[in-house]
């Protein structure tokens, strides 16, 4: 079969399933079967697939049809400009999180002790240490099987591995540190809004997605508890929900911090950033 017949049979296939881009899925699906880039299969459309490589097409094509994320078909996801080895222990890294790391970058000073905390596949806390070599990273998650997933990620990206991965609940194993800067990409989806969402979203790890109080709870808690564990000066960092700016705001607010939300590249709001109120 050649790569033209293959593609527009994937295409056919997924479109009768109501995949959102048949099309693009198809050709991610197939470029990353054939070890090629997604451009390369217009360029060569009239070369032929060996039949085990077309099989291997079917079965994946088959996977997706049921909603499947692409990203856990092909085992992995761009994030940051880095590719990342997702699996179903993790949440599928988002543009929109991009951000986060923009400001962490940004906010953390130089030799700055920095928190990730739910770090699912190590996205955030990577891409963070990638960019700024200078930054003692600690990396935490609930999960056993997500910081597995994390750690080989470090291994394969990061060039002396220097990131310290913690199985811990929020802040529960991190006795009485102090960190410059806490970041996280919480769950923050109103678990009442579960039904409602795409198919593709109820294969990610759900307690890295729905959470109580209008997806809120682990927000707040994060806000209720990090000064114990933030430095003076320390920032806090937050990806929240769309329209969940103005509780967080008054939420931080009653706990000490001047909240400021910056939208996102879709102009949503997105990152709150939490300072201390310095007390007059």
């Amino acid at each position: 079969m050649k790569i033209s017949q293959a593609l527009k049979n994937s295409t056919e296939i997924l479109s009768q399933h109501n995949i959102e881009n048949p099309h693009l899925d198809a050709q991610v699906i197939l470029a990353h079967i054939l070890k090629t880039e997604p451009f390369r299969l217009t360029v060569d459309a009239e070369k032929k697939i060996e039949a085990d490589k077309v099989k291997v097409l079917q079965s994946m094509i088959q996977r997706r049809s049921k909603h499947e994320p692409v990203a856990y078909i092909t085992g992995s996801k761009e994030f940051y400009t880095i590719n990342f080895l997702v699996n179903k222990s993790t949440l599928i890294p988002r543009p929109e999180t991009e951000l986060l790391v923009d400001m962490a970058v940004y906010y953390a000073p130089m030799d700055a002790k920095v928190l990730d905390i739910g770090t699912g596949s190590g996205a955030i806390a990577i891409a963070v240490k990638l960019s700024r070599s200078d930054l003692r990273i600690t990396a935490v998650d609930i999960s056993t099987k997500a910081l597995t997933v994390a750690i080989k990620n470090a291994k394969n990206i990061l060039p002396n591995n220097d990131i310290e991965f913690l199985e811990s609940d929020l802040f529960e194993n991190l006795k009485n540190r102090k960190f410059d800067l806490i970041v996280s990409n919480p769950p923050y989806i109103d678990i009442n809004k579960k039904d409602k969402l795409s198919l593709d979203i109820m294969y990610e790890p759900q307690q890295a997605l729905f959470v109580e109080d209008r997806g809120l709870a682990i927000i707040k808690k994060i806000i209720s508890k990090c000064k114990k564990y933030l430095a003076e000066d320390g920032i806090l960092l937050l990806e929240i929900g769309e329209d969940q700016k103005d509780e967080v705001i008054e939420f931080g607010f009653e706990h000490g911090f001047d909240v400021s939300v910056l939208s996102d590249y879709a102009g949503l709001p997105r990152i709150a950033t939490c300072k201390r109120i310095k007390s007059e």
